[in-house]
């Protein structure tokens, strides 16, 4: 008879997972929304996330079918010249081509924000030098 029951309680998860994915897709991938529209809570869902690989993939899938949905929107959006979109868009997809923002945080008038500090080495104890020259070493022989 618990063989049975075992079989019934799969069956009604796998049902419910299913159902779950048809949700989050028509959520566009939002997973709150989908667990409203099922009853299934957010604890459940993350626990079948982290504990059924397979579900885990077909969640991934279909939050890979909205982020392809996402950027066909962006794309459309460029092809009818809107400048923000096009900004955008250079920023985070072609930054290998040098479309990219960068700020410098430096000091007054440009000055470092760490000062410089000289080392007086015949300060430093026998042990210290040797963990210099250590890092020392390993810096030579990484370039190597």
């Amino acid at each position: 008879m618990a063989n049975n029951n075992e079989s019934t309680i799969e069956e009604r998860v796998r049902k419910e997972k299913e159902g779950f994915l048809v949700a989050l897709d028509g959520t566009k991938g939002i997973v709150r929304p989908a667990c409203r529209v099922t009853g299934v809570s957010p604890a459940t869902f993350y626990r079948w996330y982290n504990e059924d690989p397979e579900f885990h993939d077909k969640v991934d899938d279909v939050k890979e079918l909205q982020k392809d949905f996402a950027e066909a929107l962006i794309l459309k959006k460029i092809e009818d010249g809107d400048t923000s979109m096009l900004i955008f868009y250079a920023k985070t997809q072609m930054k290998d081509r040098g479309y990219t923002e960068r700020r410098e945080i430096v000091g007054k008038d440009g000055e470092s924000l760490v000062p410089k500090q000289k080392i007086d080495l015949d300060q430093l104890t026998e042990e210290q030098r040797e963990v210099l020259l250590s890092i020392g070493l390993d810096l030579i022989n990484k370039k190597e």
